[in-house]
């Protein structure tokens, strides 16, 4: 049983072609976009350590956002079918939303956070407006997110340490060095 929150449901049952379309094509393309960002980070930005935070943070999402959703059970609410088709899946927690949170908290103190904030309130308001997901599915794919990125962030700083700040010339002996000490 859904138990929808009053917003949930208000919005869910707003109905605007606009709002569709984009809700809809945020449905569709918000991961690939999200790739594309995240290869500009790498090979032009040249990011490559929050770039591989990223990563691994949507690797772990991956494989732990369906176990979780499995878990929990929580039957989508499925409250427009006039604007999608109901998923087939389970609703908790939003892969969308923590998706688009990754990238919110990787620019929390930069000049880029407010068009991460920007773009984490639309995508989760659309799915959302769809009456795909509650205002707690949410919620709880951002609190997923953060927790993730936090854990990976702190494990790569600790086993990489300065592996990304260092010259091409430094990462080669780096690597030669541990090459010789696994074959130990």
């Amino acid at each position: 049983m859904v138990e929808y929150d009053s917003f949930s449901a208000w919005l869910a049952a707003y109905d605007n072609s606009i709002l569709t379309n984009l809700s809809l094509f945020l449905d569709i393309f918000t991961y690939f976009i999200l790739a594309l960002f995240l290869l500009y980070l790498a090979f032009i930005k040249k990011d490559r350590k929050k770039a591989a935070v990223i990563l691994v943070t949507y690797i772990c999402l991956i494989l732990l956002i369906p176990t979780l959703k499995f878990a929990f059970s929580e039957v989508r609410p499925c409250s427009a079918p006039w604007k999608i088709q109901c998923p087939s899946d389970y609703s908790l927690p939003s892969g969308h939303a923590a998706a688009v949170a990754v990238i919110l908290i990787a620019y929390l103190t930069t000049r880029l956070f407010p068009y991460a904030l920007l773009a984490y309130v639309v995508v989760s308001l659309s799915r959302i407006y769809l009456g795909v997901h509650v205002f707690k599915d949410i919620i709880a794919g951002t609190s997923l997110a953060f927790a993730i990125f936090l854990i990976v962030e702190a494990l790569l700083s600790k086993s990489l340490g300065n592996y990304f700040s260092q010259s091409e010339e430094d990462k080669r002996t780096q690597r030669k060095r541990w090459l010789v000490e696994s074959k130990k």
